[in-house]
């Protein structure tokens, strides 16, 4: 067949279709009806923030014929200042995972029409309305969107809106309002301090927000005038975070408290921390010998370390995930829970 036979049956059948089928506008055909701003062999970048974890770095969207074909991190956005981590650039395989859900789905998993589940589920709703049992399950959202789910659950009677993370951070938002008065997440400073301390708290790898925190603590490791910061890592395996490190110390996974407690202890004792009364309760009795038994660290180490710590300038200390092994028999005190000693509790 020679090439121009080829284009005019192409062409031909071309101009019988859109002649005998009419045209559906309301669905996406990027390649039918472009976009002005889309020219054919020329890439577009489009900002916008990455929601593979609740870090929310800024990235930029490489777009080539109305299809997103690569992920970059934005130079100007203060999280992450043009770098991206390994999950961030892989965004693109769940975008054309062929495994992802493409419509809705009804009892055991069965596709049904989008007129049929938008049915179902008016209909649901409007039974539901002002009991308060309608709820939202997402993962973590804020800004307009977290508004406007916020918004729609009122108009039911309801502010069940749940949320699911893999990495959950609300325990730390919790110890931040038990200590300081505020529930939110902080965000730490690591280029301004000059002795680290993490407890399984792999600021490295997946905590909080990794980009950040290795660009931060990056320029604590850079020598200035002879001096840079120190990083102690304590936790159950050899992370990246506790590679990184100067020194890591081992532990079975829940133990950690045990050996900040006691850093705890001598600081009160030595005076390198204030002597209020909830820190004089907490570390009451659980000195570097006792705490040594349970978690096998020596005692000398321990009370090193919490000189370390308390006689640096900018000292931080870093908690990880709660203690995973707190189903782990034989605390200091005998049950899995810190001793009370006489005349005051110690709860972990």
């Amino acid at each position: 067949m020679r090439r121009r036979d080829f284009l005019k049956l192409v062409i031909g059948g071309s101009v019988i279709s859109l002649g005998t089928e009419p045209l559906q506008f309301d669905r996406l055909i990027p390649s039918l009806v472009p976009q002005d701003h889309l020219v054919p062999g020329v890439s577009t970048w489009y900002a916008t923030t990455c929601r593979e974890c609740p870090a929310g770095c800024g990235q930029l969207i490489c777009n080539r014929e109305g299809r997103a074909t690569k992920a970059e991190g934005n130079p100007r956005h203060p999280v992450n200042a043009g770098t991206l981590c390994a999950r961030g650039q892989a965004s693109l395989q769940g975008l054309y995972d062929p495994d992802r859900i493409k419509g809705p789905l009804g009892h055991r998993q069965r596709p049904v029409g989008w007129q049929t589940a938008l049915a179902e589920i008016g209909s649901a709703l409007a039974r539901l309305k002002g009991t308060g049992r309608v709820a939202v399950i997402s993962d973590l959202q804020t800004g307009s969107l977290a508004a406007l789910i916020g918004d729609w659950l009122k108009a039911f009677g309801s502010d069940r809106h749940l949320v699911y993370e893999p990495f959950n951070h609300e325990p730390l938002r919790e110890a931040n309002r038990l200590v300081f008065g505020q529930a939110a997440i902080p965000d730490y400073h690591l280029d301004r301090c000059d002795f680290i301390i993490s407890f399984a708290a792999d600021f490295l790898e997946t905590w909080i927000s990794p980009v950040k925190f290795i660009r931060r603590f990056a320029q604590t490791r850079v020598p200035t005038n002879g001096k840079m910061s120190k990083l102690v890592y304590v936790g159950p395996r050899v992370s990246m975070t506790a590679f990184s490190a100067d020194e890591y110390l081992l532990v079975a996974p829940g133990d950690e408290r045990w050996l900040a407690l006691a850093m705890l202890q001598v600081m009160v004792a030595e005076g390198l921390a204030k002597r209020g009364p909830p820190l004089a309760r907490i570390a009451s009795g659980l000195t570097p010998e006792r705490v040594s038994e349970r978690i096998g660290v020596p005692a000398d180490r321990i009370r090193s370390l919490a000189r370390q710590f308390g006689r640096a300038k900018i000292p931080l200390a870093l908690a990880g995930l709660p203690g995973a092994g707190r189903a782990r028999g034989g605390g200091v005190g005998g049950r899995g829970e810190p001793a009370e000693p006489s005349g005051g509790h110690a709860r972990g």
